[in-house]
């Protein structure tokens, strides 16, 4: 075994004399440090060369796995912490996805490439408690340098929960009878979250008082610039969760006694002591979920909440679905995006056994297809508590959606949608493929408050940006940006498959990252939807114009049903329902 290795993950050197970096026999790192690195004559590793895209098929295998997992005394890990029948572990089920899982299949071989050294440092690692349990289960000797992880919330966090306080009364005095759970993503000219216009409006049409829920993750000057552009009370609910969770680890009110106790299987190899590790990872503090449980119990119960629409039950509002379940609130739902089972993961919830389930009571589906994938493939969601609903976010003008036949002789406008989870060099190949051909005229839609794919290609490929020009860049609406074009292409995105609502065909290419996220290939469609490699994306472009509108508007049924059915409405309709019966009806 070799002697030490540092591992620099940010693009910032550790500030240090000559004889601490003498210590290190190889040190990977990001490349731009590779020639400060060999003055020291130590061996350097290109940090991008260690690094995958990861995939989400083989994350979602793993946090199967995570689900079954075995103590010593013969019970499944997650069915340790049941509060009044409500299996906890579950709550945590999608952050196990996004925060181990896949981070996983992206640094698998730089973890495995750690086991070799005697001493190991890792200087700001991205995921901290990934590498601690990956090395701690390999028996591995290492520190992890740099910042350390915050104990308290900031003090953004905690003006947001003091600002709640008088919100409160000022909301008791009120009365209202529904609550919306809701983000802090406020359009210049709206007073609300603009994801969920069509259900603010549809409950000021009916007159109907509410009070918000907010999760703001903003920084506080925008979250201060946002109440006073709402100018309403509101309760920061993600950020008394945060701080409630916080006072219990700090306090020691965790179950770290219980959790301490358990082991893995006698049996337990280091994969498995791995995975025990990971699948325990959020129960050390689950005290603190079960009092931010009471915490908005109360909130729920002192202001007379009798309903409440989220948009689905997920790990970020899982404190406020299971007090609302508690107080026997009822809660409706809506899909607000195409939400295959392969990475929604808590919409499914694939090994789930448990009796309660920890879903919203009615959950509104954009089409029979999607309710009809839901009771095949979901484990949180009967059959009983889903309904074709209509879209959240429906067409208003039918001109939208009206199809257009390509001039002959003209280049095929194609539309390229930059999207900020796929891993940029993955899709180059196919964007520069694009580019090179001839026949067809490239357009780049990206983010009008700020992209990364855009902000990627700044500092890598800027001869891209160059060379598509300004006026090949668009910034608007989704819908407009259909309007101009023939064919819209990417890896996974929902903007990618609403090409569909404007009859414009989709078209998505393979990467090892999201693969056939859609799963288009076993659909069984009467055209190419999905392509493989470079080569066949151009091809499929160009077979792309042959395809009926009539076929375009048979897959625009299946996916999005009738574009123009507010699902807002029957979302407001649920809720007007519990209001005259005082529960929720069938």
């Amino acid at each position: 075994m070799t002697k030490s290795i540092l591992i620099i993950f940010k693009n910032e050197l550790p500030v240090k004399d000559e004889m601490w970096w003498q210590q290190f026999e190889t040190i990977v790192a990001p490349k731009r440090f590779e020639e400060t690195i060999h003055k020291y004559g130590i061996h350097f590793v290109d940090l991008d060369t260690m690094v995958d895209p990861g995939s989400i098929e083989k994350a979602l295998e793993l946090v199967r796995k995570l689900s079954v997992v075995m103590t010593l005394d013969g019970r499944r890990v997650s069915k340790i912490i049941n509060y009044k029948g409500f299996e906890l572990w579950w709550m945590y089920y999608d952050e196990l996805m996004y925060k181990f899982c896949l981070p996983y299949t992206q640094y698998h071989r730089l973890l495995e490439y750690c086991k070799i050294f005697s001493k190991i440092i890792l200087y700001e690692p991205p995921f901290g408690s990934l590498f601690k349990h990956f090395l701690d289960a390999h028996n591995c000797q290492y520190l992890i340098s740099g910042k350390s992880p915050k104990k308290f919330p900031p003090l953004g966090t905690l003006l947001q929960a003091i600002a709640s306080i008088p919100f409160l009364v000022w909301i008791k005095i009120k009365s209202p009878k529904l609550m919306v759970w809701s983000g802090d993503k406020l359009d210049p000219k709206l007073n609300h979250d603009f994801r969920m216009r069509f259900i603010y409006e549809e409950l000021h049409r009916r007159n109907l008082k509410y009070v918000e829920f907010i999760r703001s993750i903003e920084p506080f000057s925008t979250v201060l610039r946002h109440a006073l552009q709402r100018r309403r009370p509101v309760i920061y609910s993600y950020a008394i969760v945060t701080i409630v969770r916080s006072v219990a680890s700090f306090l020691g009110w965790g179950n770290k006694h219980t959790i301490s106790s358990i082991r893995p299987s006698v049996e337990a190899k280091d994969e498995q002591k791995f995975l025990f590790l990971v699948s325990t990872n959020y129960l050390w503090n689950v005290t603190g979920d079960i009092w931010a449980i009471h915490v908005m119990k109360f909130l729920l119960k002192f202001i007379g909440i009798k309903a409440a629409v989220l948009n689905a039950a997920v790990n970020r509002n899982f404190p406020e679905v299971l007090a609302c379940k508690l107080l026997n609130i009822s809660t409706i739902g809506i899909q607000h995006a195409a939400t295959p089972k392969n990475y929604f993961v808590s919409d499914f919830m694939h090994e789930f056994d448990g009796k309660k389930l920890l879903s919203v009571d009615k959950y509104g589906l954009w089409s029979r297809w999607w309710k009809e994938y839901y009771i095949k493939n979901s484990r949180i969601y009967k059959p009983e508590q889903l309904f074709v609903s209509g879209l959240m976010c429906p067409l208003k003008n039918e001109a939208v959606s009206s199809y257009t036949t390509r001039e002959k002789g003209r280049q095929i406008k194609v539309l390229f949608v930059a999207e900020q989870l796929a891993a940029p060099l993955e899709i180059m190949s196919y964007l520069e493929a694009l580019m090179e051909e001839k026949d067809l005229s490239l357009y780049l839609k990206v983010r009008s408050y700020g992209d990364g794919f855009e902000n990627w290609l700044k500092a890598n490929r800027p001869d891209i940006l160059e060379e598509l020009g300004q006026e090949n860049i668009l910034r608007g609406s989704m819908h407009e940006a259909f309007a101009q074009c023939d064919v819209v292409v990417g890896s996974h995105s929902t903007g990618v498959l609403e090409a569909l609502m404007c009859l414009r065909p989709p078209i998505f290419f393979n990467t090892d990252k999201w693969g056939d996220y859609f799963e288009l290939k076993s659909l069984s469609l009467p055209c190419n939807l999905f392509a493989d490699n470079p080569t066949e994306l151009i091809n499929y472009i160009k077979e792309s114009i042959n395809i009926s509108p009539d076929v375009l508007k048979r897959l625009q049924k299946m996916f999005f049903g009738d574009p123009y059915k507010n699902g807002c409405k029957w979302v407001v309709d649920q809720l007007e329902d519990v209001l005259s019966n005082g529960c929720i009806t069938k």
